[in-house]
């Protein structure tokens, strides 16, 4: 991208020959060095540096080549679900009634990601052997790990034996299912099974880093409290910089054939979130990875800046009606104590980003927590809630269905997007909103079609950074937010 640049400022008139390495080796610490920063203090403007600064972001969605291809898609309100590529599996062996047949579903749809049978194993130097027993969910995390990186400007070997921590959110393991089959038919080699707490772990060991090297799996909050857990690292000084995110893929119809019989799945294939004709969430794939940063340090390091995480955290529904069923209380005081935490005026919030499965009953309870927790943001700073609602409200489930594990990653890098655009994008299966939603009277609004995010402003008129919520929450009772926060420090 910036190649002239470049090539003025190490003297050059054309770009030096590419030498082409068999397998690249990571550097060992010290042998790369980032250039002298210029002084922030000329240039920064007043912000919270001690905020939490992505500074690089990587992913992989369905329907989407690359993250430029995966906003082209949202900001026209492009649906990606598609039938279930023979690749994954034969829908039509495994068709039929879940409840009449055992085995069966009427569920045909997903969210699938190009090229997940595919890896350049040479590359990273894993033989061919090792390989075929790796997880894809671990090449995919890998990969993007390393595209995360070289998104942020940093070599690959530039942070080997640094404190640099990795938490990446996984919660199934449908590669170990079909690697024991395999196994049993005596068609696998490699004795090493894919276990999912490797998928950290490996990262780690590959680039040789230091910080804490964590697997959570918390269901479907797993990559966005995978996303707290390294913010809270970076607070306690267990690691200087994180790497965090989720993955998720399909490889085998057996969560998708429990989860139909368990009523959770559409069979319309549609994730119709904040829709009366809501009737179950899509499983989809993906993988979603951001590189965070103390805000202080990144200024001082001259990093590119996506956007700041203000606040976060995480809790637990406790007892509710089921061990499956969300607790609105719950998310009601998470919402709470992380703004209340944070110091951020409820007004000045004008995104969030639901999790928002599509479900009839379950997008309601979501919404109620929001909108109880809005009102006690608003009474305990004795101020009214405007007439006019200003927040909006989607989810990228609408178009690309559930990522599951990887959802509340996806979801922050489509906020981060949005800032860079400064836009908000509709929703392709908004046509009637959920009665039960009862929106009136709330700050809340349902995102229908793609419009620009105004800059919001103070009682003077003075500009202040757009502001967005990120809110996802596990089947098992496991909720998460985060706030983030658009950078102005950024030139241009």
């Amino acid at each position: 991208h910036h190649q002239p640049a470049l090539l003025k400022k190490y003297g050059l008139d054309k770009p030096q020959a590419v030498v082409e390495v068999a397998e690249p080796k990571v550097a060992q610490p010290g042998r790369f060095r980032l250039q002298e920063a210029v002084p922030a203090a000329s240039k920064a403007p007043v912000v919270d540096t001690d905020a939490i600064a992505v500074i690089g972001i990587g992913g992989k969605f369905p329907g989407s080549t690359d993250l430029g291809d995966f906003w082209r898609q949202l900001q026209a309100n492009r649906d990606l679900i598609t039938e279930v590529p023979k690749q994954r599996w034969d829908w039509r062996e495994i068709y039929g009634d879940p409840h009449q047949q055992p085995g069966k579903t009427k569920v045909k749809w997903g969210g699938f990601i190009a090229d997940a049978d595919c890896f350049d194993a040479r590359f990273f130097g894993i033989s061919p052997v090792e390989a075929e027993a790796l997880d894809p969910q671990f090449r995919l995390f890998l990969e993007t790990v390393w595209a995360t990186l070289e998104d942020a400007g940093y070599p690959a070997g530039a942070l080997a034996g640094s404190k640099t921590g990795v938490f990446a959110g996984v919660a199934t393991a449908d590669y170990k299912d079909l690697w024991c089959e395999a196994r049993l038919k005596g068609t696998i080699r490699s004795l090493t099974e894919p276990f999912p707490f490797m998928i950290a772990n490996r990262v780690s060991y590959w680039f040789n880093f230091h910080g804490p090297s964590e697997v959570i799996d918390t269901a479907c909050s797993s990559s966005l409290i995978a996303v707290n857990r390294a913010i809270e690292s970076i607070r306690q000084g267990n690691c200087d910089i994180a790497l965090a995110g989720g993955v998720n893929v399909l490889g085998s119809p057996r969560l998708t054939i429990a989860s139909s019989q368990a009523g959770m799945l559409s069979e319309d294939g549609r994730c119709m979130t904040f829709d009366q004709r809501a009737n179950g969430y899509v499983r989809s794939e993906g993988v979603a990875v951001l590189l965070l940063k103390p805000l202080h340090k990144a200024i001082a390091d001259n990093d590119r800046i996506y956007g700041l995480i203000r606040g976060s955290g995480e809790n637990h529904g406790g007892r509710s009606a089921s061990p499956t069923a969300p607790n609105a209380a719950a998310q009601k005081q998470l919402l709470v104590d992380v703004y209340s935490r944070a110091g951020i005026d409820p007004r000045t919030v004008s995104y969030i980003e639901a999790h928002g499965t599509g479900t009839v009953l379950g997008d309601p309870v979501e919404v109620n927590g929001l909108k109880a927790a809005f009102a006690e943001l608003y009474q305990r700073r004795g101020l009214t809630v405007p007439a006019q609602a200003y927040c909006g409200l989607n989810s990228v489930k609408a178009n690309v269905g559930h990522l599951e594990a990887a959802s509340g990653a996806a979801g922050i890098i489509k906020v981060l997007l949005m800032l860079k655009h400064r836009m908000i994008p509709g929703n392709p299966h908004l046509q009637t909103p959920n009665p039960y939603l009862q929106l009136d009277g709330t700050p809340f609004y349902l995102a229908r079609e793609t419009r620009d995010w105004k800059q919001p402003s103070d009682q003077n008129g003075n500009p202040l950074p757009r502001r967005a919520g990120v809110s996802s929450f596990g089947v098992g009772g496991s909720n998460a937010h985060v706030i983030i926060e658009e950078y102005q420090g950024n030139a241009g």
